[in-house]
């Protein structure tokens, strides 16, 4: 049921509102002075930049902040010379003085008072500082969200997958100890029994030679450390905006992502290359709730925790790579009020990021079909066009995906198209086996002909009771573990005749219908 905002909790949502805002207005007024990057070199920091604004004391001074501060607030860290701007100060990596999380801001006295006059950068090559560099299990694309109860079964093996998604959620690994991580210079307690459960998942399916992607949710536990500030109004949503937004919740998150990170990277707990975080963010009313009635300002308090949990996992995994989630509303959000379409949601995430500090972040989408329960993915409809105006991205369209992605403004640090994970599809059998396997045929032979896509992941291994209800029997297997129609069509995904027996069953050439990029 809906809850009734207090007067209070909206007034914290206006001032956040306006702190944002505020924030904005003084990096653009700092326009005579530039910082243009901060880089890790051996064990320090180096940040460099431009400045022609003169401090009356005749010195410029490198402010470390927090991701929830702003203006002349934080910690001076080192100083310049009037009419210079490059500074090098200790990274101090797993200390309380560490600043691997810090955005740094040029200080100048003016009038008696210290004000901020540049932008503000972080650290954006966090791998220099990696504990671990693990070996990447790359390798095909086709992938699948397991059963947990069918681990120790053969079928993944059976199908041929290379890639399995699993969810990991904070509230339960943060909810009970056992296990003590000294992080910053302070001890942080994980619950062993559920780390042990999720140490199972990986270490399994990295002995069947299958890639790991965790998908970091942000559940309801007994601590709300981790929920946003403005996620904590008592409205139920399934999962909850991160909390970047105060000490308590930076220093937390900053803890779980070098836990995480360093567990999962071939210490003998198994290995995880891949972390999404959250789920179909741009749904800010049911997968990552928090108050919000302006896209700049959510994807901002998005991106404030993304980068935390992106500098904690590769500053232990160099190699892991980091996911942002969204859904296949594109152009615009179904329900404004409860949505944001993925691509204004994007554009303002990597606005925001690239005013800060360019990284090396990809996207996981979910390019369901509309409606989720019509398994027909390859006949040409209305709602799915190969325009950036479209309504949804399916597997008819992910081409609109990807051209966003090569946009020169949307480029990776290195210049590179940021790849694509379709880290959740799934065609129901209600309607008959035979749809579902041409519909698993057609999204793998379209995510196999674009060069961007690094992932297909078949959203169940088995039907789950609950979806099923609703019309989504999406496993390819049924609820007794039998092998379905479409078993067979993905264990033999682009082979030609099975490509060939989809069409004939489809009474329509599917390579004819691809979209190659």
């Amino acid at each position: 049921m809906k809850k009734h905002r207090s007067f209070l909790t909206l007034a914290c949502a206006a001032a956040a509102a306006i702190l944002f805002l505020f924030t904005g207005a003084d990096a653009k007024a700092a326009g005579a002075a530039s910082l243009s990057s901060a880089l890790i070199q051996g064990n320090q920091v180096v940040v460099t930049g431009t400045c022609s604004v003169s401090s009356e004391d005749g010195v410029l001074h490198l402010y470390a902040q927090a991701p929830y501060e702003s203006g002349a607030q934080g910690l001076e860290v080192a100083q310049a010379p009037n009419g210079t701007a490059t500074f090098a100060f200790p990274l101090n990596k797993n200390t309380a003085n560490s600043n691997l999380y810090k955005k740094f801001t040029i200080v100048a006295i003016q009038n008696g008072v210290p004000t901020a006059v540049s932008n503000s950068v972080y650290i954006t090559n966090p791998e220099a500082c990696a504990t671990h560099t693990a070996a990447r299990r790359d390798g095909g694309i086709k992938g699948i969200l397991p059963a947990s109860q069918l681990l120790n079964a053969n079928h993944l093996t059976d199908l041929g997958v290379h890639q399995a998604t699993y969810n990991l959620l904070l509230g339960r690994i943060t909810t009970g100890g056992g296990i003590n991580y000294q992080y910053n210079g302070k001890t942080w307690s994980f619950n062993a029994q559920v780390v042990s459960e999720y140490d199972t998942v990986a270490r399994r399916l990295n002995s069947q030679g299958i890639q790991v992607t965790f998908i970091v949710l942000n559940d309801l536990g007994a601590d709300p450390t981790l929920i946003h500030p403005l996620a904590r109004d008592g409205v139920a949503a399934n999962y909850y905006a991160l909390n970047a937004a105060d000490q308590a919740g930076a220093e937390k998150l900053a803890a779980v992502a070098s836990f995480l990170g360093q567990r999962y990277s071939n210490t003998g707990h198994g290995t995880v290359d891949n972390w999404i975080i959250g789920n179909e963010v741009n749904a800010r009313q049911m997968w990552n709730y928090m108050q919000s009635s302006d896209v700049n300002q959510y994807a901002a308090e998005y991106a404030k925790a993304f980068r935390i949990l992106y500098n904690g996992l590769k500053s232990e995994n160099a190699n892991a790579q980091v996911y942002v989630a969204t859904d296949q509303q594109w152009s615009r959000g179904s329900n404004p009020a409860h949505y944001y379409g993925s691509r204004p949601f994007l554009t303002a995430f990597n606005d925001f990021i690239r005013s800060e500090g360019n990284i090396d972040w990809r996207l996981s989408s979910h390019p369901y079909n509309v409606p989720l329960y019509d398994p027909n993915n390859w006949t040409p409809t209305g709602y799915a066009t190969h325009s950036q105006s479209s309504r949804y991205v399916t597997m008819q369209n992910i081409d609109v995906i990807t051209d966003f992605l090569s946009q020169p403004e949307m480029l990776s640090p290195s210049g590179a198209v940021r790849s694509l994970k379709l880290s959740e599809v799934g065609y129901s059998s209600i309607n008959g086996e035979q749809q579902q396997a041409i519909a698993v045929t057609y999204a793998y032979l379209q995510a196999a002909n674009n060069r961007y896509v690094d992932g297909l992941i078949i959203s169940r291994e088995m039907d789950e009771a609950a979806e099923i209800i609703q019309g989504m029997a999406v496993g390819l297997l049924d609820g007794s573990a039998r092998p379905k129609l479409a078993y067979d069509f993905y264990k033999h995904a682009g082979d030609p005749n099975y490509v060939a027996q989809a069409s004939a069953m489809a009474g329509a050439d599917l390579t004819s219908r691809i979209t190659v990029r």
